[in-house]
């Protein structure tokens, strides 16, 4: 797999080059200051913002009072590469995509979900376990895969992605393909 921390060709430019090295730099959810930055930038840099309604500080904190739990979650997803982390990824996913909600409620900010962010989060964590979800790559992997099905009851949006994904990937050999490079595929499919 390539190394996205210090490959801007892998890394699908500079801007993500840069957040690939602040999470490998700063990777760990103990400390305030380092996740309201990386809060700070995802939000800004990958249109998320408006769904974290600016609480990046009552976000940071409520991270690092979970930071034990938050790190184990990624570590064991981050131990093998997807799809063989589908089960671990969609467990950390729903970990964060919770407390992110619970958070925002707790601030006043009526919150559903926030797949997205939470997707974008950890890829950058542990770029081969975590696969990026947002409106484009959904919409680019249901047009590469017409006619799937998922298994699942009523599936939460992250593990119906992942799902779909892992057939996407099984059905045209792309396991072993760095999830940064299908994520570009996806969006090249999903842009109209």
């Amino acid at each position: 797999m390539p190394n996205e921390t210090i490959d801007s060709i892998a890394a699908g430019g500079i801007g993500n080059l840069a957040f690939y090295r602040m999470c490998a730099e700063c990777g760990t959810h103990d400390n305030i200051q380092h996740v309201r930055d990386k809060l700070v930038f995802i939000s800004r840099v990958y249109s998320v913002s408006r769904g974290l309604g600016g609480q990046w500080d009552a976000l940071a904190c409520a991270m690092v009072d979970r930071f034990a739990k938050l790190g184990e979650l990624i570590e064991t997803a981050q131990r093998t590469f997807f799809p063989t982390s589908l089960k671990a990824a969609c467990e950390a996913h729903a970990f964060l995509d919770h407390l992110t909600c619970t958070q925002l409620i707790n601030s006043g900010i009526s919150a559903s979900g926030r797949a997205s962010f939470a997707s974008k989060y950890l890829h950058f964590h542990a770029p081969d376990a975590f696969p990026i979800l947002d409106t484009v790559a959904s919409r680019g992997l249901r047009s590469l895969t017409p006619g799937f099905r998922t298994g699942m009851q009523k599936p939460a949006p992250y593990p119906r992605f992942c799902e779909r994904l892992a057939h996407y990937m099984a059905v045209n050999g792309k396991q072993g393909t760095s999830l940064r490079h299908i994520d570009q595929e996806l969006l090249a499919a999903g842009r109209p």
